[in-house]
């Protein structure tokens, strides 16, 4: 029998069998793209060769994400969504040894670091859920760690990690320090600017959350030249098709619509956190992404299941370290927000 590495062996697949007519689970944006912009996207495939090979290392794309972050182009590589961006970093630079994680955090990295042929080393978090510096700096020279991957804001417990703490990280690290900026845009603090003070520094950008191309597939790497061509080298060729290249182009030149967009998310946001916090027994934790993290007296599964059976599905990270008895809510429309609250209320009225 053919056997997988043992790490792979004993890995889970991502899978998320669950549906609902509410679907609060996956962090997307609640608003598609308007007609007419979907409509100029298509023009503009219609008018590319569709036999030929996309351009391998998407030139127009990355000049104009250069022009959005203020780099040249040379310190941007596109990739086929975020977690191939977290992947290609680990293959660059860590597979065989260790890599420093935060618990809580991102679902998927400790998975990417496992598949990459790394080491997961978790760090907890501290009772605030703010960055433990020391104890990251810690790690590093105690496993002998060769990346660091944090995010901030942080998935799923939605606080940014603060400045000081990441640049004590920085300073005190000789390796990759990677910042997973998926949620920047709706309350973060952005490191991009640092990146002329610390040359291992690597952000991680998407355009699935603030951009709402989670259809499409397209992430990004910013960082010095040289660790971009590193990373560039672990990258399978035409890694991102016509579509997503210029679906990506055709967001980029609305950064208006998308302004506006993150406005009216994070203004629902603080709607439904002042609504969960007038709920009894019920605990949202302070948030600057576009999903709230929140805790009830009860088991969050049972919470969950309540939800789904009244048509509303949120996911259940009570799994994770100091997250027990937590569930995390995308924001979604007014309305989709609105049948969210009501369907809490119920469920904590039940178990009650």
């Amino acid at each position: 029998m053919i056997r997988p590495r043992r790490a792979i062996e004993q890995l889970g697949a991502y899978r998320l069998i669950r549906e609902a007519p509410v679907r609060l689970n996956q962090n997307e944006s609640p608003l598609d793209w308007p007609d007419e912009m979907k409509a100029d996207v298509l023009a503009r495939l219609a008018r590319r060769p569709w036999h030929r090979y996309p351009p391998a290392d998407g030139g127009l794309l990355r000049e104009a994400l250069g022009r959005e972050a203020g780099v040249a182009p040379e310190m941007i590589a596109v990739t086929n969504g975020s977690n191939e961006a977290i992947l290609a970093v680990i293959q660059a630079f860590a597979t065989g040894r260790p890599v420093v994680l935060t618990a809580p955090g991102y679902s998927l990295s400790r998975t990417l670091v496992l598949v990459g042929g790394a080491e997961a080393r978790p760090v907890m978090l501290r009772e605030d859920f703010s960055l433990d510096a020391p104890a990251v700096l810690r790690e590093i020279a105690a496993s002998g760690a060769a990346m660091v991957y944090l995010t901030s804001p942080n998935n799923p417990t939605g606080n940014r990690f603060a400045r000081r703490d990441l640049e004590a990280v920085l300073d005190g690290a000789q390796v990759p320090v990677v910042v997973d900026e998926a949620y920047v845009q709706f309350g973060g603090d952005s490191l991009v600017a640092a990146l002329g003070r610390y040359p291992h520094l690597v952000v991680l950008r998407t355009f699935s959350k603030a951009f709402a191309l989670a259809g499409a597939r397209i992430g990004w790497v910013v960082a010095r030249e040289e660790v971009v061509a590193a990373v560039s080298k672990t990258l399978p060729p035409y890694t991102v098709n016509l579509f997503a290249q210029e679906a990506a182009l055709a967001a980029l030149e609305r950064g208006d619509l998308v302004a506006e967009r993150v406005r009216l998310i994070v203004r629902e946001r603080e709607r439904v956190a002042r609504a969960l916090s007038r709920l009894e027994d019920v605990v949202p934790f302070p948030s600057e992404t576009n999903f709230i993290l929140f805790r009830t007296p009860w088991p969050a599964a049972m919470v969950f299941e309540r939800l789904l059976g009244d048509g509303v599905l949120v996911r259940d990270v009570s799994g994770q370290p100091l997250l027990d008895r937590c569930l995390r809510v995308t924001i979604g429309t007014p309305e989709d927000n609105d049948r969210f609250l009501g369907a809490l209320a119920r469920a904590l009225e039940d178990l009650r």
